[in-house]
């Protein structure tokens, strides 16, 4: 294969990568909708989606990173960094690609440290609202013990 072949099949897989991007970046708006409006028995799904897709952009990464090296072999290249001083096509087009990839990883991440730090918010309501009702559960015992508690188990027969 020539240098233009590769360039073109990195930037396929990058043009994927990016799509699958775009897609995770929805599901994290979703999350984010769904965790603010309380409906958690919704957030299953939406991570089974999510994996699905981080799965996929896994074996396109894979595949960025056997495509680079054949190029980076053929070009006797040692970075990346020197692929725009060659002036072959397509070059322009992988930056702008690899650009917008990072920007889109940017905004997931975001979303998703928004996203923890609001079911750490909801675990540690939750935990409060257990710790509170063991609390009840002691004092009631406590004050109102288990009414048969103070009867007899043995039992005369002899009549």
């Amino acid at each position: 294969m020539k240098a233009e072949d590769y360039i073109q099949r990195i930037i396929e897989i990058s043009s994927n990568k990016l799509n699958l991007l775009e897609e995770i970046l929805l599901f994290t708006r979703s999350q984010n909708e769904v965790i603010k409006g309380q409906r958690f028995d919704e957030m299953d799904q939406l991570l089974k989606e999510r994996r699905k897709r981080m799965d996929a952009i896994d074996k396109l990464d894979q595949q960025f990173v056997v495509a680079s090296a054949k190029l980076k072999e053929l070009l006797s290249l040692s970075s990346f960094e020197e692929l725009p001083q060659l002036n072959l096509p397509g070059t322009a087009e992988l930056k702008k690609l690899v650009n917008g990839i990072s920007e889109k990883l940017e905004k997931i991440k975001e979303i998703d440290d928004e996203n923890t730090s609001l079911v750490k918010v909801e675990m540690k309501n939750t935990q409060g609202q257990i710790k509170n009702a063991n609390t009840r559960k002691r004092v009631t015992g406590a004050y109102y013990p288990n009414p048969n508690s103070g009867q007899s188990y043995f039992f005369d027969k002899k009549k």
